[in-house]
C-alpha cells in the first residue's frame, strides 16, 4: 500500500518534456481557449441596455432627489457592466477644483446611499435581481477655452 502512495507524490523530474517546452505561446492557440469566450450578442445587447436604464434613473436621482450637496454636485459620466459578476460599474466626475479629501467624503456619503440607489433603480428597472453598485470617481473634464476647436 506505501508503494501506491509513493506513486501520487512524484513531481515531474526535470527531463520530462514539459520542462523543455518553449516560454511563448504559439500562434494558433485561440485567446478564447484561454480567456473565455466573447458574450453572446442577446447577453451582450441585455447588458448595454440594463446599463442604459440604471444611467437614465440615477441621473434623475443625482440631479433633483438627493439633498446632499457634495453628492448632487457629481456628474453621471456612465455606467458600465463588471466582467464576470452582477455588478454595474457607476463612473461619477467629481467637481472642478476636488481635493482627494472631497473624494474620500464623497465616497462614503455614496456608501451610505447605496441601498437607496438600488431600491430606485429596481423601482426603474424590470428584473427579476437589482445589480449591485460600485462606484467610481474620476477627476473633471477640463475644458478648453471657447476659441478652442474640438476634434474627434
Amino acid at each position: 500500500m506505501n508503494r501506491h502512495r509513493d506513486r501520487r507524490r512524484r513531481h515531474a523530474s526535470a527531463t520530462t518534456e514539459y520542462s523543455q517546452s518553449p516560454r511563448s505561446l504559439p500562434d494558433d492557440i485561440d485567446p478564447a481557449a484561454l480567456f473565455g469566450a466573447a458574450l453572446p450578442a442577446q447577453t451582450r445587447r441585455k447588458l448595454d441596455q440594463l446599463s442604459r436604464q440604471v444611467e437614465e434613473r440615477l441621473a434623475l436621482v443625482l440631479a433633483g432627489e438627493i439633498d446632499d450637496p457634495h453628492v448632487s454636485s457629481l456628474t453621471l459620466v456612465g455606467v458600465e457592466p463588471e466582467p464576470g459578476s452582477g455588478n454595474l460599474v457607476v463612473v461619477l466626475a467629481l467637481p472642478v477644483g476636488a481635493g482627494g479629501g472631497e473624494a474620500e467624503l464623497v465616497m462614503r456619503r455614496l456608501d451610505a446611499l447605496r441601498s437607496y440607489l438600488r431600491s430606485e433603480i429596481a423601482g426603474a428597472i424590470h428584473r427579476k435581481r437589482t445589480p449591485n453598485l460600485v462606484f467610481r470617481l474620476v477627476p473633471a473634464p477640463t475644458r478648453g477655452t471657447p476659441d478652442e476647436e474640438v476634434t474627434p
